[in-house]
């Protein structure tokens, strides 16, 4: 299925609601299959309207609650528009008055740079990870990329830059960006219907694409180290996701058969998958390239389902696990600390289930996307933020 493909701007019926601003919402490619927390932002967006604004939309464009406006209508024009910011539609955007616009990535606030300069408009870019750490957005080159041509103008104009997690922040403020411009926004999750723990005699649950900075390949070793300890006994191990590396990380697990590979799920199979689970792992790591995670959804996602996760200290994870009170924490590649913790969290344990407890309470603080995203759609229209109860 393509990632993406070019779509006409459109309105949908019913969406547009008269007399209250509009946001702008930039993402070079809308909306891609595993990028559905982007939609999280604006889940409680009730006193603006949202524009969606891309160069390409993709099969998901859909979901969307808003209309969408593509930057052009074929290949030389986004070519265009990316080299040099130019778009036909600017006269389009100028009459919807934008307050403000909402870029995702860090190349994303770089392409929409030149928007929001033309229309005067604020601009405030999400980094969510890897955007803030692969070494190929500073790696020297020729011929520079478009975010190393407009960082500097980025950093300066730009009113806000919003990260998933601490750690993004962190990261950022080593590369100079504007330390009073650096904002920690985390996304959360909908927490409407949170699952009280309870005893679970279940199999272990990798949820992720199969790629490097996920650490698969580290959390198979540790099941091998598990498989020699215990024999019949160890714990199945189900892998959800798919991605590059599915065809070496099933080789890696061709002697494991309590390793079973799920391919990739829908939110309704994942649902289901997540109920007969005993406890989530998140293996992640730095990948070899830099990439970092910004703050798994996958972590809020488990503890909402009432799971135990066992995590490693890995970018903004111990913000929200912290050993021995709201998960486990392990080192990153570290496949024995990782054995450890897997047998420790499949061993029935009242406090376990007060860990889980502790992570939902956690959640509750700052992780509800209602509250995140209420604090999101006052930054970009420019108003007070409410006061905490």
């Amino acid at each position: 299925m393509p990632e993406a493909a070019p779509v006409a701007s459109a309105q949908k019926p019913d969406i547009q609601k008269p007399n209250i601003p509009n946001i702008i919402v930039f993402r070079d490619k809308l909306l891609l299959p595993s990028e559905g927390f982007i939609k999280t932002h604006y889940s409680a967006f009730d006193a603006a309207n949202l524009v969606y604004l891309a160069s390409q939309f993709g099969w998901r464009a859909g979901e969307l609650d808003g209309q969408t406006i593509a930057t052009a209508s074929g290949a030389l024009q986004r070519f265009v528009f990316k080299q040099t910011g130019y778009t036909n539609r600017l006269a389009d955007l100028r009459q919807l008055a934008p307050k403000s616009l909402h870029a995702h990535f860090g190349r994303g606030g770089a392409l929409a740079l030149p928007v929001a300069q033309a229309l005067g408009v604020p601009l405030y870019v999400t980094f969510h990870g890897g955007d803030a750490t692969k070494q190929t957005h500073s790696r020297r080159r020729l011929i520079p990329t478009i975010y190393q041509r407009r960082l500097s103008r980025l950093r300066a104009y730009a009113s806000g830059f919003l990260c998933v997690s601490q750690f993004v922040a962190d990261r950022l403020a080593a590369q100079d960006f504007p330390k009073s411009k650096l904002i920690t926004h985390y996304i959360g999750i909908d927490l409407a219907d949170m699952t009280p723990p309870i005893q679970r005699h279940g199999r272990l649950l990798f949820i992720g694409r199969l790629v490097d900075k996920k650490g698969v390949d580290i959390l198979l070793a540790a099941m091998r180290r598990l498989h020699n300890k215990l024999g019949e006994k160890v714990p199945g191990l189900d892998i959800a996701g798919a991605g590059p590396l599915e065809d070496t990380l099933r080789k890696q697990a061709a002697d494991l058969p309590s390793v079973k590979f799920l391919g990739w799920q829908t939110p309704q199979q994942l649902a289901s998958v997540m109920r007969a689970s005993q406890a989530v792992v998140v293996p992640s790591r730095m990948a070899a390239d830099g990439d970092c995670e910004g703050l798994p959804t996958v972590v809020l996602e488990s503890i909402r389902a009432g799971l135990p996760v066992v995590a490693t200290n890995h970018a903004g994870i111990p913000e929200v696990i912290r050993d021995q009170e709201t998960g486990f924490l392990v080192p990153e590649n570290d496949p024995d600390a990782l054995a450890v913790a897997l047998s420790a969290v499949m061993r029935p344990d009242d406090h376990i289930q007060q860990m889980v407890v502790n992570a939902q309470a956690r959640l509750q603080q700052d992780f509800n996307a209602a509250i995140q995203s209420d604090k999101l759609q006052r930054r970009l229209l420019g108003i007070k933020p409410r006061a905490r109860g």
